[in-house]
């Protein structure tokens, strides 16, 4: 077992890398149009947007961060990395609100009052306020791949909560710490939709000024899916359900992610987890924000479309991967889904 007092503190992560230990998000961004661990930068002059990647060093691991700034307003780190050790670092940040979604890894945060474990898929959302440090370090050997959107208060009120919209209950409990020296925080599991679009963001196909392009246009729907789930939340989940409940939720989730060969209906899996199918219904809803179904559907036709983007696979043996028993069933549920048969993405593979 390693000890945090043992970490080398001159070996963090991007902060520590790019502007030294200690030092703020604001501090790394400004430092990476000059930093030799710059891999990469792209500037959009026009619409005064700035990008870049930092590799890991191969003698301490392997992965990279990709970082986005568009205009003061948004700052985006999308993390792809391990290192063969752990890594700590000390977090000073600037007044921001803070996107943290995580798809894999294991990354600890002790912030003030509570610690906050992210091993699993999920989305946090906090606030720090300007000059409050925390510490966060990093498993070792864990892959970390996760998508970070930094914005501050005032424009994310301004932009996605306009005045006469309503500023869900989560937002304001987050808000609400302005000017204080508390830290609040809310802690979601992703939704589908999620998952896709930070998949999008970690596995990027364009570079350059088209990656930047396409880097600012899925976090602003990435944004606009992370304030919409907060909406949803009428209280903290944990308030609402019991931990049995909870626990049970998850696992339903986990049934639907696996079993794409043969779909459960909804009673097979309240009773496979042992709920009734209106607490599993309702408890799903509000705790990944859509129904079992349409998770089912969603993870089934992502299967779907990286089985027609990856493979050589007969149409009709896709189509019983993913739960459909006639491709003609499959290439309907595909087109209503994506807009686009599933022969129009083989087509443009084979291009």
């Amino acid at each position: 077992m390693w000890s945090l007092a043992r970490i080398d503190p001159a070996k963090g992560l991007f902060r520590t890398m790019v502007a030294g230990q200690g030092h703020t998000l604001h501090d790394a961004f400004d430092r990476l149009e000059r930093t030799q661990a710059v891999d990469r930068a792209v500037w959009h002059r026009q619409r005064d947007m700035f990008g870049a990647r930092v590799a890991v060093p191969s003698d301490d691991g392997r992965g990279y961060w990709d970082f986005m700034r568009a205009r003061d307003d948004i700052y985006v780190v999308v993390e792809n990395f391990s290192f063969n050790g752990p890594r700590l670092e000390r977090i000073t940040d600037d007044g921001i609100v803070q996107f943290y979604f995580e798809l894999s890894g294991d990354l600890t945060m002790a912030v003030p009052g509570a610690t906050l474990r992210l091993n699993q898929p999920s989305l946090l959302v906090y606030y720090q306020p300007r000059g409050m440090e925390f510490t966060a370090w990093t498993e070792p050997s864990a892959r970390q791949r996760s998508v970070i959107i930094n914005v501050r208060p005032q424009f994310l009120l301004d932009t996605f909560l306009c005045e006469g919209e309503g500023v869900p209950a989560q937002m304001q409990l987050l808000l609400s710490g302005l000017g204080t020296d508390a830290m609040p925080y809310c802690q979601l599991p992703l939704t589908a939709h999620m998952f896709e679009l930070i998949t999008k963001l970690v596995d990027a196909p364009y570079s350059g000024v088209l990656g930047l392009l396409n880097t600012e246009a899925v976090v602003t729907e990435l944004l606009c899916a992370g304030v919409a789930h907060l909406g949803l939340q009428s209280g903290r989940p944990h308030d609402l359900f019991s931990a049995r409940e909870l626990r049970c939720l998850h696992v339903a989730r986990d049934i639907l992610k696996n079993e794409m060969q043969h779909p459960p209906t909804i009673p097979e899996v309240a009773r496979a987890i042992g709920l009734n199918e209106t607490t599993l219904k309702h408890g799903f809803r509000t705790m990944f924000g859509e129904t079992p179904f349409d998770f089912s559907v969603r993870c089934r036709m992502q299967r779907a479309l990286q089985l027609l983007r990856e493979q050589r696979m007969p149409m009709a043996r896709i189509a019983e991967a993913v739960g459909y028993r006639h491709p003609t069933s499959f290439a309907t549920a595909f087109r209503r889904h994506f807009g686009l048969q599933p022969k129009q993405i083989r087509r443009a593979r084979r291009r």
